[in-house]
């Protein structure tokens, strides 16, 4: 994608005005963080998991707070209390705001023990100031993972919310050669115009779901013009369903789905509507 490859430098100064910003916007949020407490200890899964796994993997049941990527990205990896290295397991891919730390950035998004009961290793990494180098650091996450934990590649979710949200959205419309793609994402305020979508390649086909509050301080209308994007890539019909948590469902082509949840909460918090993600991960 030598065009599209491109993009995200033409808009690095636009990005590097917004970063002060960013950083103000989410002062609070990492006081928060840091007065926060303990992180989360695993969680027991109750699913009934696939088997399938090679003997070989060395990833183990519970908290991993010390794991880094090949090139240092460092990363927090909780499996669930229960894990079985001969059981497929789901993996959720949690990206980080701008500036947050891993630990920041699963205090933030409260989601641990839901993933692990729900049969998922979670995954947070430390931010990265978004560019290129960004998407690739942040591709070796997965890889990384699946290299020690058993993983069932037909339940791949990345999910993040603003910067994070940017990241998801990157790595799956420039997926990185030969590396498993994600099933299902969820991008939450992320600052990609319809216009910068365009210059992408559609990708695979997959369950989208995008969260973005209209009047967003940072990114408004974003989300509605990411959404058209995703329908012509996906070839969603036009035809709409209101799902009981508000967000509007569309299906597409080879039974994949677009859902669009308009939020109302500011650009600092991670939306309440996200209280519904495990109904439309399993």
């Amino acid at each position: 994608m030598t065009d599209s490859s491109r993009r995200l430098p033409l808009r690095q100064r636009l990005l590097w005005a917004l970063a002060g910003l960013l950083v103000l916007v989410f002062l609070l949020v990492l006081v928060r963080s840091w007065m926060a407490p303990d992180l989360p200890p695993a969680a027991m899964s109750r699913q009934v998991l696939p088997k399938g796994c090679s003997a070989h993997l060395t990833g183990q049941a519970g908290r991993h707070d010390q794991e880094r990527t090949p090139s240092g990205l460092p990363l927090t990896v909780v499996a669930p209390l229960n894990y079985q290295a001969d059981k497929r397991h789901g993996v959720l891919v949690l990206f980080p705001p701008a500036g947050f730390s891993r630990e920041m950035a699963e205090h933030y998004y409260q989601l641990t023990t839901q993933a692990n009961t729900h049969g998922y290793i979670v995954v947070y990494s430390n931010a990265v100031a978004l560019s290129k180098r960004a998407l690739q650091l942040q591709s070796e996450v997965l890889p990384w993972v699946m290299q020690h934990w058993c993983v069932d590649e037909q339940r791949i979710v990345f999910a993040g919310h603003s910067d994070g949200g940017s990241v998801t959205t990157g790595l799956t419309v420039r997926p990185a050669s030969n590396a498993p793609q994600p099933s299902r994402v969820v991008i939450s305020a992320a600052g990609l115009t319809e216009e910068d979508l365009q210059q992408e390649t559609c990708p695979s086909p997959l369950h989208v779901t995008v969260l973005h509050n209209p009047q967003d301080e940072l990114f408004p209308g974003f989300g509605a013009g990411a959404v058209r994007w995703w329908g012509q890539c996906m070839q969603c019909s036009a035809s709409v369903q209101t799902e009981r948590s508000g967000c509007q469902l569309r299906q597409c082509a080879q039974g994949r789905s677009l859902r669009f949840c308009e939020t109302t909460q500011p650009h600092t918090r991670w939306p309440t509507v996200a209280a519904h993600v495990w109904e439309w991960l399993d």
